[in-house]
């Protein structure tokens, strides 16, 4: 039986709950959000017995340490969207910027060009 996406979803939203229930912001019904994280708390040690007394040796330590790993690569995404972002958000800067100077350039080039075109039609 594989179920592990569903395990991997369900831990997930166990993070994702507890980091709400840390925060101040969100809906604030924190007895509803604490009764969940609770009931969590109880599938989650009905899954350890589970593993430690049906499973095969090492299976809790295993699945821990693979829990560990999991988190350590959302952690490393997140910073990763937030690198990329800064990276996107720079670029738009050093091109915006650009274009200024490019603008400013050409500004000063027309207004050089109307100046000679004065200064000919006078002769």
């Amino acid at each position: 039986m594989d179920c592990s996406s569903a395990v991997i979803k369900y831990f997930d939203n166990k993070s994702e709950l507890a980091k709400r229930v840390e925060s101040s912001s969100g809906p604030k019904n924190e007895l509803e959000e604490f009764l969940a994280l609770e009931k969590i708390k109880s599938q989650e040690a009905e899954l350890k017995t589970f593993m430690i007394y049906c499973g095969r040796a090492g299976m809790w330590n295993d699945w821990q340490s693979f829990q560990a790993k999991a988190a350590r690569n959302r952690k490393d995404a997140v910073k990763n969207q937030a690198k990329e972002k800064y990276k996107r958000q720079q670029a738009a800067l050093e091109n915006l910027n650009l274009a200024i100077k490019v603008g400013g350039i050409l500004i000063v080039i027309m207004a050089s060009a109307f100046g000679v075109a004065i200064y000919l039609r006078t002769y």
